[in-house]
């Protein structure tokens, strides 16, 4: 055997090793121990997932944050808008908006029982996005993120919330909302197409950011079935 040949059982140069009386040591270079956060680390399906949970934390923001779940018409003019945290109707004198919590003009004090748990829903899908955010990018641009198990599996569970709980707003906004009763319109004109109540555009973003990030969910799951574990 020639004796530059490396013995058995030695992954390093024995050339690389710096020995010592009781030990030896191995100098690692800078690109052995740099650790390089980048997309190209994670697979496609991660990439999109994280695409995915940005735009719909964009959604989530804006359905939240504007009062437009819901509005009414009439005389072709809409009479009130409504969302999450605030109402507001026209004045039938001046023309003027007037906004405030959800019983500034109701004649029942105090929020109802659906509409507080539509709001608990929001803050807590708002508080969810963000960690659910940060451990997806980490997960995905870790150059050894598939090596925490216990990690993945809190950003499936974490990107899981971010889409039942849009969609459980939804569904608890419109079974509870009085709908026509709500604001209901004095008289009706036969000129005009009034309507006393239609979902807005913020009731629409909910919907499309519960898709947006089950969808986020589905493309891990498919990530992990593929995966090596």
């Amino acid at each position: 055997m020639a004796a530059s040949a490396a013995p058995r059982g030695y992954g390093i140069e024995p050339s690389k090793v710096t020995r010592t009386a009781h030990s030896s040591t191995y100098n690692f270079s800078d690109d052995e121990t740099k650790i390089s956060f980048s997309c190209a680390n994670g697979t496609l399906f991660l990439k999109l997932s994280s695409v995915l949970l940005v735009v719909s934390f964009i959604l989530q923001v804006v359905a939240v944050g504007s009062p437009y779940w819901a509005a009414g018409w009439r005389r072709d003019k809409m009479s009130w808008h409504e969302g999450v945290w605030m109402t507001c109707y026209r004045t039938e004198l001046d023309n003027k908006w007037i906004c405030g919590a959800y019983d500034y003009s109701n004649s029942t004090p105090g929020v109802p029982m659906w509409y507080a748990a539509v709001q608990a829903m929001g803050l807590m899908s708002l508080v969810v996005f963000l960690p659910a955010l940060i451990i997806n990018f980490f997960y995905t641009m870790h150059p050894k993120g598939t090596m925490f198990r216990g990690m993945m599996w809190f950003n499936l569970a974490l990107t899981c919330v971010t889409g039942v709980l849009p969609l459980a707003m939804v569904i608890v906004f419109i079974a509870g909302h009085p709908k026509r009763d709500r604001f209901p319109i004095p008289y009706m004109d036969q000129y005009y197409d009034d309507d006393p109540f239609l979902i807005h555009f913020c009731f629409i973003f909910e919907i499309l950011a519960a898709i947006v990030s089950l969808v986020a969910f589905v493309l891990e799951i498919t990530d992990f079935r593929k995966s090596n574990y």
